[in-house]
């Protein structure tokens, strides 16, 4: 069966261009995501041909926006363009800042030993079970502007603060439909989990709108009220949960350079992230040998 390697990108033209050379394999389909914001990029990746895999680009982007909805409603049109076309074996989410640190054969040979398996990362700690209360709990509104680089940030702000002021002072709480979780953003998921998961879609859009840092928690939530809940592969560990290599500890993520390559060739899991364009001599060595070894 083949994979569906499902990519939200920004920036990053050389570590995109990268990511993508490593995954040219003929067992793979690949459903690109390009910001609208992102208008440079898109341009470059207009006539982007692969020459093994079955390339797909999203004609009709959203803008997306940190901490806001917009990130949810581009996983699902990635999640819906991948399922239309076909039942794969398993649907990964990557940024275009993600590298594969295994090689195809070795990637596909671990999923099919692990085939059912949901490969979702849970933060369980009691910091993170603290910040997803918060986020959960209150209406957080002008989320397209939380960041002082947006045009409207200075002008929203103040109304932003004031709706949470507001909400604690009457000791406002939303309502909790289930149990909720929160984890990292990427996934390899299976076909039946991904059907379910788009099944949900109204539910979601409609309960994160207002929810901080939504593609955080929904998939999290979702799998864990499900029946595949059983199927998680490893609840404790976040990393070891997707198998993607992040460092939270140096960065927010931390960036991988040219002095971390024996980490991230030794490290049994299957993607890393984060890498940069100022970064290349680490991506070069990390293509030179998976793809050597392919």
């Amino acid at each position: 069966m083949k994979h569906a390697y499902l990519i939200i990108a920004h920036n990053e033209y050389p570590v995109l261009k990268s990511l993508l050379t490593m995954l040219d394999d003929e067992r793979n389909d690949i459903y690109l995501y390009i910001d609208r914001r992102s208008r440079a990029l898109r341009k470059k990746m207009r006539d982007y041909q692969m020459l093994k895999a079955q390339f797909h680009l999203v004609s009709a982007p959203i803008k997306l926006y940190w901490g806001d909805i917009s990130l949810v409603e581009a996983e699902f049109i990635l999640m819906e363009a991948a399922v239309e076309h076909g039942a794969y074996s398993y649907y990964h989410l990557l940024s275009g800042a993600d590298l594969p640190i295994k090689s195809q054969d070795y990637i596909h040979d671990f999923f099919r030993q692990n085939a059912g398996k949901e490969f979702v990362g849970y933060w369980q700690s009691s910091e993170h079970q603290k910040d997803l209360d918060r986020k959960i709990s209150r209406y957080y509104l002008f989320t397209k502007s939380l960041r002082p680089s947006d045009k409207w940030h200075a002008l929203t702000v103040p109304f932003y603060n004031f709706a949470l002021i507001l909400q604690k002072l009457i000791h406002f709480r939303r309502k909790r439909e289930m149990g909720f979780q929160k984890g990292s953003q990427w996934f390899s998921i299976t076909h039946d989990f991904c059907q379910y998961l788009v099944k949900e879609k109204a539910f979601v859009l409609k309960r994160f709108k207002y929810t901080l840092c939504p593609d955080e928690i929904f998939v999290q939530t979702i799998l864990w009220n499900s029946p595949y809940k059983g199927n998680i592969y490893h609840v404790d560990d976040d990393n070891e949960g997707n198998m993607r290599l992040i460092d939270w500890k140096r960065g927010a993520p931390y960036v991988w350079r040219r002095q971390d390559y024996e980490e991230l060739i030794h490290s049994n899991q299957l993607f890393a992230r984060k890498f940069s364009s100022d970064q290349m001599e680490i991506v070069n060595l990390i293509m030179e040998k998976f793809m050597n070894d392919k």
